[in-house]
């Protein structure tokens, strides 16, 4: 597919971009105060943490953008988990700009799982379309 046909917003619905664009947000916030919280309390004993962030967005992200194209059965889920993405890829980025090349990594699975995510709605959606 084209990246300017994914990237074109005639067609979306903007609830659903909306949607899709305040879920990764709210998602990454979450997982970050998760992490947080998390190596407040433990400290030096949580390991594999670039790793981790980089899972948990991509995976979070892929969750939020499935949701919003099986919800808007408009064949734009690709659209909606790409502009998700990088809503939560701007977030990510301001959050962790000092960390370098961590900050691009995890950044970048916020769109990976988006487009992902999207795609797997719309092959979802093919799947169960009556015949």
């Amino acid at each position: 597919m084209k990246l300017s046909k994914v990237l074109d917003l005639r067609g979306t619905k903007i609830a659903y971009l909306m949607l899709a664009m305040a879920g990764n947000i709210a998602m990454a916030l979450l997982f970050f105060s998760l992490v947080d919280s998390l190596v407040a309390r433990y400290g030096d004993l949580v390991t594999g943490l670039d790793t981790t962030l980089m899972l948990g967005i991509f995976l979070g992200s892929l969750t939020v953008a499935f949701l919003v194209a099986v919800l808007a059965k408009d064949k734009r889920g690709l659209t909606y988990g790409v502009y998700g993405g990088l809503a939560g890829m701007i977030v990510i980025g301001l959050m962790t700009w000092k960390s370098g090349l961590l900050s691009a990594l995890v950044s970048l699975m916020a769109v990976f799982g988006g487009f992902n995510g999207g795609s797997l709605g719309e092959m979802f959606l093919r799947t169960r379309k009556p015949k």
